[in-house]
């Protein structure tokens, strides 16, 4: 059956990259990304394994602070089968997450409380870090580009409200608990929702406090969470430099992780079309062409959407046909078995 908020979604994306694309040059769009040399491109995408690497193992830390340590085979299908999801739904990324929980408690056997807390922990400590970076991103350039760029207000303006989302998140963070005063004044959740959501609350709770007294496995969680939002930054600078826009490292590290905040936001799937449109934006902001902005957020997805869902869709089949070759040598094997008795 034709799912017609998907295509919707798909429509829209559509529409944001044709914004984006009107009034650009597309002969120099295209001869920005030929000047591109392979090698960058080829550092660029063996950083992403790396990263992908990382976030991989992000994920067992967060397993291990829930007292769970999941083993590797299991991360590595839990982590392509949510990219797979997550660049085909709408992004930040109830799909996505909603398919790690659910594999988490069918493929690894875990209880949903579990489950969800690690899927919780994960996103939290990845979103407090990449929020943070924002704001220390947007200050030091406010200071240092202040009178080099239009549109000022507008970067002050979001640097109040990373400041405002950080805040949330640490309260969240020291007291997940809190989240039931809302909750209990709504009419329309049942009570029973709201008890399940309570006794959840306290166990996620206790899930922080276990983590934040654990120091060492905090610190180097937090670290990692850090390295791999860096790593970002590091291959948009690789691929800015390689398509010769002669642009800072704060510039697009700020235009980088800008983008990424706008892309959260589940309008698309994967963020389609609302990256490209925000990176693009971003460089016009700051005195570029519009067609070096077109061509480095293009050239900056290819390595860290296209590549990545392929690989996750490469992944899928293979993991399929192995399971379905398993099951077929497991069959003939009983087949044999019982043939051999006759």
């Amino acid at each position: 059956m034709i799912s017609y908020k998907k295509v919707l979604l798909y429509i829209a994306a559509l529409a944001a990259m044709v914004a984006v694309l009107r009034g650009a040059d597309f002969q120099e769009i295209l001869v920005c990304l030929l000047a591109m040399e392979i090698r960058h491109f080829i550092v660029a995408t063996l950083m992403q394994l790396l990263t992908i690497t990382l976030i991989i193992w992000q994920w067992r830390l967060a397993s291990q602070a829930t007292g769970k340590s999941i083993p590797w085979g299991k991360l590595i299908y839990l982590n392509m089968a949510g990219t797979f999801v997550e660049s085909v739904t709408p992004a930040m990324k109830a799909g996505a997450e909603l398919t790690r929980i659910y594999l988490l408690k069918s493929h690894v056997g875990l209880e949903l409380t579990t489950a969800t807390s690690i899927v919780i922990l994960q996103k939290t400590i990845s979103l407090l870090t990449f929020i943070l970076l924002n704001i220390a991103g947007l200050i030091f350039f406010l200071f240092l580009y202040s009178g080099y760029f239009a549109n000022k207000a507008f970067f002050v303006a979001n640097l109040v409200v990373f400041a405002v989302v950080f805040l949330l998140l640490v309260i969240f963070i020291i007291k997940p608990n809190s989240v039931n005063s809302f909750i209990r004044p709504i009419p329309v959740i049942p009570a029973r929702i709201k008890l399940k959501a309570e006794s959840f609350l306290i166990s996620l709770q206790q899930t922080f406090a276990n983590l934040m007294r654990n120091t060492k496995l905090c610190l180097f969680m937090l670290i990692q969470a850090f390295a791999i939002w860096l790593l970002y930054v590091v291959k948009a600078y690789i691929i800015v430099q390689s398509l010769a826009i002669e642009s800072s490292i704060m510039e697009v590290a700020v235009a980088t992780l800008f983008s990424y905040m706008i892309a959260m936001i589940p309008l698309f799937p994967g963020g389609l079309g609302s990256f490209e449109a925000a990176y693009t934006f971003m460089f016009v902001s700051m005195g570029y062409d519009i067609e070096q902005g077109i061509a480095a957020a293009l050239a900056l997805r290819l390595v860290t959407f296209w590549f990545v869902f392929l690989i996750s869709v490469l992944y899928m089949v293979f993991h399929a046909m192995t399971k379905n070759v398993r099951k077929m040598l497991s069959w003939l094997a009983k087949s044999n078995f019982h043939g051999s008795k006759s």
